[in-house]
């Protein structure tokens, strides 16, 4: 899905988006380990809670104590917080991504810019993709052959195109 393009970075986040992606954080690391930094070196004066306490609860007692809680939010805090429709199964998966791409991982898609890839590669790819769809079979060498001329003609030479097997790769998602 995201092969030959950047993903979004956390410093992508903007303001209030970061400030909602870290009380994300917060509130998972609170059911994973009992803390809400993520660590017990790092804990305030009142944690764990009683209910957090990774001494005496299991990760599915916590993650059950935080679905409640987040319940009993407001609905519209909920809903600032994307956090409205929680479950143990969106704990899990956020547990899973939040390992996978760190904070980034608990940011909704909608908080950051759309996946960045080059343009000038991109149109270049839909350029030679349109002329070869009325020609007979072109190899694969024959159109980054074609990609670098277009590219070359169209931009200028300081615009860096791709080795052949990427563009292999993101050949497929940009059309």
């Amino acid at each position: 899905m995201t092969e030959g393009r950047q993903r979004p970075q956390s410093e992508d986040l903007q303001g209030h988006d970061l400030a909602r992606a870290e009380i994300r954080q917060a509130h998972l690391l609170e059911v994973e380990t009992g803390y809400r930094s993520g660590s017990r070196f790092w804990a305030r004066p009142d944690e764990p809670r009683a209910e957090y306490d990774p001494q005496s609860t299991t990760l599915t007692e916590r993650r059950r104590a935080k679905v409640a809680e987040l319940k009993g939010l407001d609905r519209r805090e909920a809903k600032q917080l994307g956090l409205e429709w929680i479950s143990e199964r969106t704990l899990k998966r956020m547990a899973a991504q939040y390992a996978e791409h760190g904070l980034m991982g608990l940011a909704d898609g909608r908080w950051t810019p759309p996946l960045r890839g080059r343009r000038a590669i991109t149109e270049a790819i839909r350029a030679v993709h349109a002329e070869c769809l009325h020609r007979s079979k072109v190899s694969m060498t024959t159109k980054e052959r074609m990609i670098h001329q277009y590219v070359l003609e169209k931009f200028d030479d300081r615009v860096p195109v791709p080795h052949r097997t990427t563009l292999a790769k993101v050949s497929c998602s940009c059309v």
